[in-house]
């Protein structure tokens, strides 16, 4: 029980009803204001991130016009290999044409073809013909293999190109969706986190008008405003330890936590009861949803949206105080 609980208990019974609604009227001041360092650390994790997908698809988009001069390159290659399988084909066709006839004819053919001059010029001619065939496969072998090389260093360009191609479209592919799932996770994170404030405001804005029809005449005095704005309870220092920024589950309230929850574990502090810290000039309102820490010397675990709003790491000693229960 809080030092705030302990002086009611020392109050007089017939103060006891209004120092309760002045209790409510208090929490509800507490409670309703949103910690504005969570929302905007919340807030920039999503424009953050939403900038990242604004990038990738940026790199997405620039990588496809580069595919688009890729792709004249690779029509380029393709029509160089087209052009070299038909010159390589056509070589083939002539060289086969040759040797079927060479076949044929056999050695002995060409002798009988010398043989069979009829005079000088005629076997001159002849020997002349025979010499532009050898010239002509010679050339036809040559063209050949020049053929066969450019088609094997186009077909491996073209291998290249597309392989490089394909290889950064569906990197940036893999960015855009690693960018869109960081998005979607971060925008959950914030609305779960601006419809809880919502819902404390409301509960708190219920509670004022419910304290509103209580008889005004049995309230006590004001309390200060550095007093309303502080809460009910008085400071004291703890030692606390923390979740992973990045848990998920369930507290022993039932209450689901994730990496962004404002929720502590106590050993025995009731479920649902919030509790303001203070470490290195940050502070942070919380709600107990867990139990724990069970480590000796260890008072309070601090969940991952309240290390995030205190930028908390480590076992620390930090201020609390019990704004209601």
């Amino acid at each position: 029980m809080s030092m705030a609980g302990g002086r009611l208990f020392d109050m007089s019974l017939r103060q006891t009803p209004a120092l309760l609604v002045a209790m409510a009227i208090a929490a509800g001041i507490v409670s309703a204001p949103s910690p504005a360092c969570a929302v905007s650390s919340l807030a920039a994790e999503t424009a953050a991130d939403r900038a990242a997908v604004t990038r990738a698809l940026e790199r997405y988009e620039s990588i496809r016009a580069q595919a688009s001069a890729i792709d004249a390159q690779v029509a380029d290659a393709v029509t160089t290999l087209d052009a070299a399988m038909a010159e390589e084909a056509l070589c083939l066709a002539r060289l086969q044409s040759r040797v079927v006839t060479m076949y044929r004819t056999g050695d002995t053919g060409l002798i009988v073809l010398l043989l069979g001059s009829s005079s000088i010029q005629d076997l001159a001619g002849r020997l002349d013909w025979l010499e532009r065939i050898a010239r002509q496969d010679a050339r036809d072998l040559d063209v050949l293999k020049a053929a066969r090389a450019q088609a094997r260093e186009s077909a491996d360009s073209l291998l290249r190109l597309q392989e490089d191609q394909t290889r950064a479209i569906e990197a940036a592919a893999v960015e855009i969706e690693r960018a869109r799932r960081d998005l979607e996770s971060s925008e959950a994170a914030l609305r779960e986190y601006e419809a809880r404030l919502a819902a404390a405001a409301a509960r708190a804005a219920a509670a004022r008008a419910a304290a509103a029809q209580t008889t005004r005449a049995a309230l006590p005095a004001p309390s200060p405003p550095d007093q309303e704005q502080a809460g009910t309870g008085e400071w004291q220092t703890a030692v606390a330890s923390h979740y992973s920024r990045n848990f998920s589950g369930r507290g022993a309230s039932g209450e689901r936590i994730g990496p962004y929850s404002m929720m502590v574990a106590h050993k025995t502090i009731p479920f649902g009861t919030l509790v303001e810290f203070e470490y290195k000039g940050k502070r942070a309102v919380a709600s107990v949803e867990d139990r724990g820490p069970f480590t000796p010397g260890r008072d309070f675990d601090l969940g991952p949206g309240v290390v995030r709003v205190l930028d908390f790491s480590g076992v620390h000693e930090v201020r609390y105080r019990i704004i209601t229960r």
